[in-house]
């Protein structure tokens, strides 16, 4: 993800100051949630107010600028702009439709979103817009938030993807994906925060009846291992951990997000599962690892390479000593359970 606000990265880094805005290119698709377009507007107009000489800006495009889009309601929206360079947006994102309406997009929309992958943009699916990705091969063997009604279909369809229910958001890096619904809002301020900066979020969030900090650890239901943990700033760091699995992290960085100490947060991870940070951010990506052995047909290196871990080596030894087993191995035994299936 493109960063430019003067705050820390999940890696630790000083992040360079912020540029003059954060513009975010909008694209709809038919039969689109209003909730998703309105929580996107609404954070981004808030967030321009309270930035100062900042713009946040909200771009709604298409390849037929001159035809509105039909939302889930039946009030239509009439884009504002036809395709530009897609360098000129710092985020592309796609809001998607009902199920039975995905295959009406503009199939040069999908093309722009293409286009955009290739030069750097990084794209965001909200809602069904994680189906619009997926089919535009944009996330063949990563992982991506779909919303709990839509989970089992998007299995169905899309096999090479890590579908996982009860985050607000899943950010690889170059691709994000959200749920949906007031998802929508904690995405965006995330967007504002990693931008403009915390002072700013903050605002936005105000302005929009929601508590900055509770807001985000409590948008939507989670995943009953996490729902299960006591201590509110752990709850919260481990969402963060598995939000941004696929990207450099640091304790230093996870303890400033949930306003404890380095020390502090090394205990809380201690008493209550038994881990470090470092050691449950490892544990959590060998089990992604687990996941690409058996779906993709990345290299043992090219895995551990995407996990983060210093070489090969490292990452067999890790892999080993939580599984019982090498990679190689682990990946032998599954394709033969899946030979003996396929007979």
């Amino acid at each position: 993800m493109k960063t430019s606000a003067a705050v820390s990265s999940p890696a630790g880094e000083n992040i360079p100051p912020p540029g003059e805005k954060l513009h975010i290119g909008l694209i709809l698709w038919p039969e689109f949630p209003l909730l998703a377009l309105s929580g996107m507007m609404d954070a981004m107009r808030y967030a321009a107010h309270a930035g100062n000489k900042r713009q946040c800006q909200l771009s709604i495009i298409s390849a037929k600028p001159e035809m509105p889009v039909n939302s889930n309601t039946g009030i239509s929206v009439k884009p504002g702009r036809a395709h530009e360079f897609p360098e000129h947006y710092d985020y592309l994102a796609i809001i998607g439709g009902t199920l039975k309406c995905l295959s009406r997009g503009q199939a040069d929309d999908l093309k722009y979103i293409r286009r955009a992958h290739q030069a750097g943009v990084p794209v965001v699916g909200i809602g069904t817009g994680s189906f619009i990705l997926a089919k535009a091969g944009l996330l063949n063997g990563r992982r991506a938030s779909v919303h709990p009604f839509h989970n089992e279909e998007f299995r169905k369809r899309f096999p090479g993807v890590y579908a996982e229910e009860g985050f607000d958001f899943i950010d690889e890096g170059d691709v994000l994906t959200c749920p949906g619904g007031i998802s929508t809002l904690t995405l965006a301020t995330e967007l504002i925060r990693q931008h403009a900066g915390e002072e700013t979020a903050a605002k936005a969030s105000h302005r929009l009846s929601l508590g900055h900090d509770e807001f985000r650890t409590a948008a939507v239901s989670r995943p009953a291992n996490i729902s299960l943990i006591a201590d509110p700033r752990l709850r919260q760091a481990v969402m963060l951990i598995e939000q941004y699995l696929a990207r450099p992290l640091s304790t230093a960085w996870l303890a400033h997000q949930v306003k404890l100490s380095a020390r502090q947060l090394t205990r809380l991870f201690d008493a209550e599962l038994g881990k470090s940070p470092r050691e449950f951010i490892r544990s959590a990506r060998l089990r992604y690892a687990c996941w690409l052995l058996n779906n993709t047909q990345e290299s043992i290196t090219e895995i551990a390479v995407r996990m983060g871990f210093s070489d090969c080596a490292h990452f067999i030894r890790h892999f080993q000593n939580q599984y019982g087993c090498t990679p190689g191995f682990w990946r032998g035994q599954n394709e033969q359970l899946s030979a003996r299936a396929s007979v």
